[in-house]
């Protein structure tokens, strides 16, 4: 190999080498404790004229090293088009809140401790069939002392129990999957499934998504939530988008991706190769394809004029 060539192959190496150390990350993790509620939610089966009784539990995890004062109140749940939740009045599918009697509304818990609350909901006998939402919101006393961040503050905190409620009688169940896809492309980030369902029913439903992601030349998932899908609760009259992704993606790779989502009786499946290439190995991909470009461009000129002094001198 004649000189200008391998310094030609230096030059692309050193290139290379170059990129490669110019990237470097780091990541941190933060947490936070407070009280709690378990469960979050109850979805529950509602029949006119009687009366349902249910518990859900209030715990002072110890982190507030004073006792807890609390007051418990029943309000109207709903969520907005954006799906944000929403505790207020909204027709026909928040009457609930209305119906909610709680037993001891105001109590104390030490730290450390963990207390049942009761409920009852009176239903009337002319409740409209199909869904009904509220909230029973569990409040802090504004003067006890949260420990925040190692920090003592005052503070009022407020969390909720969302009651999912179907009134037994006529409902309409229906939805549609309006969306459903992955990006084949990345440049950064972690391999997503994204999708839009709308429930056109009167009472909520659940979707399903998993994902499942296999290396580009194996059948062996390397991700699945196949055992553990993510579920989500659809109210009526109301879309809901929504994201899966595999959170340790590595930075580089091609993998075959295959992404599902069920609703109201319908499923919808993508399957796309996804290749995960971020911008420094881009640049590196055609930094390499134009240097070797011209390489075996200069390495014909080369010969074409060795040709031609051959051809002058013979």
């Amino acid at each position: 190999m004649k000189k200008h060539q391998k310094a030609l192959l230096k030059t692309i190496i050193g290139g290379i080498l170059s990129l490669l150390f110019c990237f470097v990350g780091m990541t941190g993790v933060y947490a936070d404790g407070r009280f709690t509620v378990s469960p979050m939610n109850q979805k529950i089966i509602l029949t006119p004229g009687e009366t349902y009784r249910g518990t859900f539990k209030v715990s002072n995890p110890g982190s507030n090293k004073n006792n807890f004062t609390y007051k418990a109140e029943a309000v109207p749940f709903y969520v907005s088009e954006d799906y944000e939740p929403i505790y207020e009045n909204n027709g026909d599918y928040t009457q609930m809140a209305e119906w909610i009697k709680i037993e001891n509304p105001e109590g104390m818990i030490m730290p450390n401790n963990v207390i049942e609350l009761k409920f009852s909901i009176d239903v009337p006998m002319g409740a409209p069939a199909g869904g009904q939402y509220a909230a029973i919101t569990i409040a802090s006393d504004k003067n006890d002392v949260i420990v925040e961040n190692a920090l003592n503050i005052d503070a009022k905190y407020s969390i909720a129990h969302i009651i999912y409620a179907e009134v037994a009688g006529t409902t309409k169940r229906g939805g549609e999957i309006v969306d459903a896809d992955v990006s084949s492309f990345l440049l950064s980030g972690n391999i997503t499934g994204r999708s839009t369902v709308k429930n056109t029913g009167n009472v909520h439903d659940t979707a399903k998504y998993t994902l499942q992601i296999f290396p580009l030349f194996s059948g062996e998932e390397v991700y699945t939530n196949e055992e553990d899908p993510i579920e989500k609760t659809i109210l009526p009259d109301r879309s809901l988008y929504n994201e899966l992704a595999w959170e340790d993606t590595p930075a580089v790779g091609v993998f075959n991706v295959v992404y599902t989502v069920e609703f109201a009786g319908m499923t919808a499946q993508v399957s796309k190769m996804v290749i995960k290439c971020p911008i420094w190995l881009l640049f590196i991909i055609i930094f390499v394809i134009f240097a070797l470009i011209f390489y075996f461009v200069a390495r014909a000129k080369v010969r074409k004029k060795a040709a031609t002094k051959a051809e002058k001198t013979a």
